[in-house]
């Protein structure tokens, strides 16, 4: 029998032929002929198998010293061919994830994508894990809350509908099971799904329920498309005309897939922010050292919500703070709800106040912003959102479009925007069009005032527009395109850019000061003068309200080129 020398941690080690298979394999990835793979028998340096990276729990593991990298013994010794169990037609064989990367696992419940090595059937395109090649497929499953009969292995490609999730999925249509006594077929992913779950885009949980033939069908609440009667779904327990597909209720975005039946629904105190002092007067958290007085019609444009950074235009009701500080709040804002459930997210949201020496960025519109947040209280979580954006819910209607808009794309989808143009992830879509609209433009104020016009200017967006139509912006003179929204007073003829009015920084007011993750400290100061700083990064004349300026005297036309000269050092 043929063996293969390796180098040890001290001696030399005599290779099988099967281990020499995977040794020749790590040998032809590496380009240095210098590599050394080496098995150690101490204590654990690195705990994560480059190959399948899962955690190395035993103290013997191989290493290779040239790239640094730690494998599980038994990934380097698994054979170059095997026979398996959940295949039973064709032997597997053990390949580089690189000339099959679209490849998937047909048996672990992540269903990931492969590192380095994988075992696969050329002809029927069937893949396992390495470590998923351990564990032999159960040939019957026994579950009653899902099937009262026994479900048994149906090891071959099916184009057969799962009786679940309703779907013909290629990906997983391997892993199958059908009962020999019933016209019953599911997935294996399909088999363990949960019964109750709470989503983030209802009020209630769902509860699974199988086909049922005799009832009306309904528009999924996730991708608003047809749920087919005759396959199961999640519809809510208290009675709402509401249901979601199997695997759209599923998706990481709605629902974090942990099985409630029989657990207590967990509730937040949604205590109000606000003490009600009467005669329009509140106490508020935001502002719990002076209380603050109801105005109405609060007209300055120079002042900012506290809340959402928008200013006031005399066009509602404000709260004001009774002494000398500067703090002012929509009358909307001041009612906001201290915990919210957003749409897109699965954990309930808290209503943080103070942002006095820090910012934070949108995680929905990209902007930062020194307003109220809302945030995950989740560790590890790392969700926030500002308080426009925290607003907004399914179905959107939005004055530059005249259909309704959803979010049907999943969480790490990106789609471009049909207004800014901006490729960013999970926007509003039509159902109906091919309209896409970003939470950037679908949270941008629908009236805006500028400096020079006594009307308020409003944003508006041409799908079509005429090629003899030409605008320019009054504040940079350069053309302005309608089709990438613009702000426009129709009695004046005057049209500007987005940007050009809002600055790139709309949610940061003029004289805060942000302590940034790296301890510097930046200052957001008016740019208001007749001659305009040059930008450290652009090199333009800093045309917005706001300018940066950093503690060494950098100055800067937006957070953005800040940013970029940071990453450029």
């Amino acid at each position: 029998m043929a063996s293969t020398h390796l180098e040890t941690a001290g001696e030399e080690l005599l290779l099988s032929p099967l281990a020499a298979d995977f040794a020749a394999l790590v040998a032809a990835s590496n380009s240095s002929k210098n590599s050394c793979f080496s098995i150690l028998g101490e204590e654990i340096l690195y705990n994560i198998c480059e190959n399948c990276h899962m955690a190395i729990e035993t103290d013997t593991y191989y290493f290779c010293s040239y790239c640094n990298g730690a494998y599980h013994k038994e990934c380097v010794e698994s054979p170059s061919i095997y026979h398996s169990s959940g295949h039973p037609k064709h032997p597997l064989q053990l390949l580089w994830f690189e000339q099959y990367p679209n490849s998937r696992c047909f048996s672990c419940p992540c269903y990931g994508t492969f590192s380095c090595l994988l075992y696969y059937c050329l002809v029927c395109d069937f893949a396992l894990h390495i470590i998923c090649s351990r564990e032999p497929t159960s040939l019957t499953i026994d579950n009653p809350k899902r099937h009262k009969h026994t479900l048994h292995y149906f090891p071959r490609k099916s184009t057969l509908a799962c009786d679940v999730c309703g779907l013909v999925d290629d990906d997983y249509s391997h892993l199958l099971y059908t009962c020999l006594l019933c016209d019953f077929l599911v997935h294996k992913r399909c088999i363990d799904l949960p019964y109750v779950i709470k989503v983030s885009r209802h009020n209630h949980r769902l509860a699974f329920t199988p086909s049922n033939p005799f009832k009306e069908s309904a528009d999924c609440g996730v991708c608003y498309q047809k749920i087919d009667i005759n396959y199961g779904e999640y519809s809510c327990v208290k009675g709402c005309v509401y249901a979601m597909h199997s695997r759209c209720a599923l998706r990481s975005d709605v629902s974090d897939g942990k099985e409630l039946e029989g657990e207590p629904e967990e509730t937040y105190e949604n205590t109000k922010i606000f003490e009600d002092k009467g005669d329009g007067v509140i106490l508020h958290q935001g502002h719990p050292c002076h209380q603050i007085k109801l105005e109405k019609q609060f007209h300055d444009e120079n002042k900012h919500c506290q809340a959402c950074m928008l200013p006031f235009y005399g066009d509602g009701n404000v709260y004001r703070c009774m002494q000398s500080c500067d703090f002012i709040l929509h009358e909307s804002c001041a009612y906001l709800p201290r915990v919210k459930q957003f749409m897109l997210h699965v954990h309930p949201l808290i209503l943080e106040l103070a942002y006095t020496t820090s910012c934070f960025m949108c995680r929905k519109c990209d902007r930062n912003s020194c307003g109220f947040a809302y945030v995950c209280p989740i560790e590890g979580c790392d969700w926030k959102l500002d308080t426009l954006c925290a607003s907004v819910c399914e179905p959107f209607n939005h004055y530059s479009h005249p259909h309704l808009l959803f979010i049907t794309c999943g969480e790490y989808t990106s789609i471009w925007c049909s207004i800014c143009q901006s490729w960013l992830r999970q926007p509003f879509n039509c159902v109906e069009c091919s309209f896409v609209l970003c939470f950037r433009c679908a949270t941008l104020p629908h009236k805006l005032r500028y400096k020079h016009d006594e009307h308020l200017l409003v944003f508006s967006y041409k799908e079509h527009a005429d090629d003899d139509e030409l605008y320019l912006c009054e504040i940079c003179e350069k053309d302005v395109i309608p089709q990438e929204g613009l702000y426009a007073c129709n009695e004046c003829e005057v049209t500007l850019h987005v940007d050009c009015l809002l600055g790139r920084d709309p949610y940061m007011k003029s004289g805060q000061t942000v302590v940034t993750s790296d301890k510097e400290t930046i200052h957001y100061l008016p740019n208001t003068y007749p001659t305009r700083p040059i930008c450290k990064t652009c090199g333009r004349h800093c045309p917005y309200k706001i300018k940066i300026k950093t503690s060494n005297g950098d100055l800067f036309c937006s957070y953005a080129c800040y940013q970029e000269h940071l990453y450029n050092l």
